[in-house]
C-alpha cells in the first residue's frame, strides 16, 4: 500500500490557512474591543464634561436666585480677601441669612447639594459658587453689578485613559491623572468647569432707555437725543420757577436708544448722547453717537389696550372740547371717558384742576376713544400737583407749546396710545413734558422744541432743531430704584489653571 504525498501536503496547507485565518480574525475582534472600548471610554468622559458645566450652571442659578430674592440662607461670607478661591472652599454650618458681599474684599459662597443622575458619565454632580462685586462699578441708576463664579465637578466614569481622540482630551482638559485645580496628582478622575457670569441689575420701570422702538428711527437737521435728571439739581435746573428742568449747559449722555428692527434706520450723522441699541442691519451714519453702539437688541415692551372701566366708575363725556375737569385720589381717580374726538380749537383751554389743595394726592384719567388733537393756540393747562394718564385710541396732535404742565416733571403726564397703525405728531416751538407710551404709532417730533421725558413707539422721526432729552429719574418706581431681577451681563468658560501657570 502506497502513501500519496500529495494528500499530506494539502492537509498541511489547510492547516496553516486556518491558523491564519484565525489569526486575522483575532485580531479584528481584537481590534473592534480596542475601539469599541475607546469609543466607549470617550462617550463617558464626555458625558461627564457636560455634566460638569449643568453643574455649574445649577449653581449660577442658586446665586441668581439670592440676588434676585435677596435670600442667602445658607451662604457663607468671606471678608478681608483680594482674589476669589480656586479649591472649593469647606462648608459652613450656619443656615442663617448674610447680607449681599459689599465692595470692600468680600465674598459670599454656597455648596449647593448635590445633583444625583442617572444614564452615562457620573452618577453624582456637586458644585460650588461665589459672588462678590469685583470692583464693579454701579450703574447708571447706582445699582451694582457683580460676579458670579461657578464650578461643577463630575466624576469621569472609566479607566483613567485617554480616548483615542487626544485632541479631544486636550479640549476637555480632564483630571484623569493631575488636578487641574491644585498640584498634585488627582486621587479619582473627574470632569471640572468653571464659568463666570457678570450679573446686571434690571429695573421694574418700563422707563429704562429714552427711546425704545418697535422699528427704525431717523434724524436730520440739528435733531439731538440726551439726558438729564430732574430729581438731581446738579442735573437740572430751576428755570422761571419750576426744578427739575432741562437744562443744556448740565446735559447727561444717557439718552439711550433701541430699535428692535433698524431696517431704513438713518441718524444722519446727529447728535445722540447715549448708547444706540439695535437689531437688524446697522444703522447708518451714527459717527456722533457719543455713548457705546451694540447688537442685538431684543427688549420686551409691553402691550397697551383701552381702559376696562367699570360701569360708573367714569364720567361719560361727548366729543368736542371740554372745559374744565377736576382730579380725583390716587386710590380713587377722577375718570373721564371721551366719546369720539377731543379737540382743543384755538383760542380754547382745557383746565385739568387738582382736588386736594396742596396736597400731591390729585390724579386723574382721560380717555378719548377717538382723535387727541390741540389745534391753533388752543392748549391743556394742567395744575402743579396733578398726575395725569390719556388714554388714546387714534391720533395724537399737540405739541410743546400746547400742553401746560406745570409741574415741569415728565411722570405727572403719560400718553398712551392704544391704537394701531395710527400717527403720534409733536411740533411747535416749547418742549413737551411728560411720557409717551405708544408702540404701534409712527411719531413724528419736529419744530425747535421737542419732548422732556421718554418715548416708546414703532417708528420716530426727529426733524429740525427737534430733540428728545430723556429724564433718568423716570427710571425709578415710587422715588426708588426696586429691581425687577438680575440679567446676564456677560457669560464665558474660564479655561485658567493659576496653579500650573496658565492663565487668560
Amino acid at each position: 500500500m502506497k502513501i500519496d504525498p500529495t494528500a499530506q501536503s494539502e492537509k498541511g496547507s489547510v492547516l496553516i490557512t486556518c491558523i491564519v485565518t484565525i489569526t486575522i480574525l483575532t485580531m479584528i475582534c481584537a481590534t473592534s474591543l480596542y475601539i469599541t472600548s475607546q469609543n466607549a471610554n470617550s462617550g463617558m468622559q464626555t458625558a461627564s464634561w457636560q455634566l460638569a458645566l449643568a453643574g455649574a450652571e445649577s449653581a449660577v442659578d442658586s446665586a441668581y436666585n439670592a440676588l434676585n430674592t435677596n435670600q442667602w440662607t445658607g451662604w457663607q461670607k468671606v471678608s478681608g480677601i483680594t482674589s476669589l478661591p480656586t479649591a472649593e472652599p469647606t462648608a459652613g454650618s450656619t443656615a442663617t441669612s448674610v447680607p449681599s458681599p459689599a465692595p470692600n474684599f468680600e465674598y459670599n459662597y454656597y455648596l449647593p447639594p448635590a445633583l444625583s443622575l442617572q444614564g452615562e458619565g457620573a452618577s453624582t454632580v456637586s458644585s460650588w459658587v461665589t459672588v462678590d462685586t469685583a470692583n464693579l462699578p454701579k450703574d447708571k441708576n447706582g445699582n451694582q453689578w457683580y460676579r458670579i463664579r461657578a464650578t461643577g465637578i463630575a466624576a469621569a466614569a472609566g479607566p483613567r485613559r485617554v480616548s483615542n481622540q487626544k485632541l479631544d482630551n486636550d479640549l476637555r482638559k480632564l483630571s484623569l491623572f493631575a488636578d487641574r485645580n491644585a498640584p498634585g496628582t488627582s486621587v479619582t478622575p473627574r470632569a471640572t468647569r468653571t464659568i463666570e457670569v457678570i450679573a446686571s441689575a434690571v429695573a421694574k420701570s418700563i422707563w429704562v432707555r429714552g427711546i425704545t422702538l418697535r422699528d427704525w428711527i431717523n434724524m436730520s437737521g440739528g435733531g439731538v437725543i440726551d439726558s438729564f435728571d430732574s430729581s438731581n439739581p446738579f442735573k437740572s435746573s430751576t428755570i422761571n420757577g419750576v426744578a427739575g428742568q432741562y437744562d443744556i449747559l448740565k446735559r447727561q449722555s444717557n439718552g439711550d436708544v433701541g430699535t428692535a428692527n433698524s431696517l431704513n434706520s438713518d441718524l444722519r450723522s446727529t447728535y445722540v448722547y447715549g448708547d444706540l441699541q439695535y437689531s437688524g442691519p446697522a444703522v447708518k451714519n451714527t459717527l456722533n453717537v457719543q455713548g457705546t453702539i451694540s447688537t442685538p437688541f431684543n427688549p420686551t415692551i409691553p402691550t397697551v389696550s383701552a381702559p376696562n372701566w367699570a360701569s360708573g366708575t367714569y364720567t361719560s363725556l361727548g366729543s368736542g372740547n371740554p372745559v374744565i375737569l377736576t382730579s380725583g385720589t390716587k386710590t380713587n381717580p377722577a375718570r373721564y371717558k371721551i366719546n369720539g374726538d377731543m379737540t382743543v380749537s384755538g383760542g380754547n383751554v382745557l383746565t385739568i384742576n387738582n382736588l386736594n389743595g396742596t396736597s400731591g394726592d390729585n390724579y386723574i384719567e382721560i380717555w378719548v376713544t377717538g382723535k387727541y388733537t390741540i389745534s391753533g393756540s388752543g392748549y391743556v393747562d394742567q395744575n402743579t400737583l396733578v398726575h395725569s394718564d390719556w388714554y388714546v385710541g387714534s391720533n395724537i396732535t399737540t405739541s410743546g407749546d400746547s400742553y401746560n404742565n406745570r409741574s415741569g416733571i415728565a411722570s405727572n403726564v403719560n400718553f398712551v396710545g392704544y391704537g394701531t397703525n395710527n400717527t403720534l405728531t409733536v411740533s411747535g416751538s416749547a418742549t413737551f413734558v411728560g411720557t409717551i407710551n405708544a408702540p404701534a404709532y409712527r411719531v413724528t417730533v419736529s419744530g425747535s422744541g421737542g419732548i422732556s421725558g421718554a418715548l416708546i413707539g414703532d417708528t420716530l422721526t426727529i426733524s429740525g432743531g427737534a430733540g428728545l432729552h430723556y429724564d433718568e429719574a423716570l427710571n425709578i418706581n415710587g422715588n426708588s430704584n426696586i429691581l425687577g431681577n438680575y440679567s446676564y451681563a456677560s457669560w464665558f468658560e474660564d479655561n485658567s489653571l493659576p496653579v500650573r501657570g496658565i492663565t487668560y
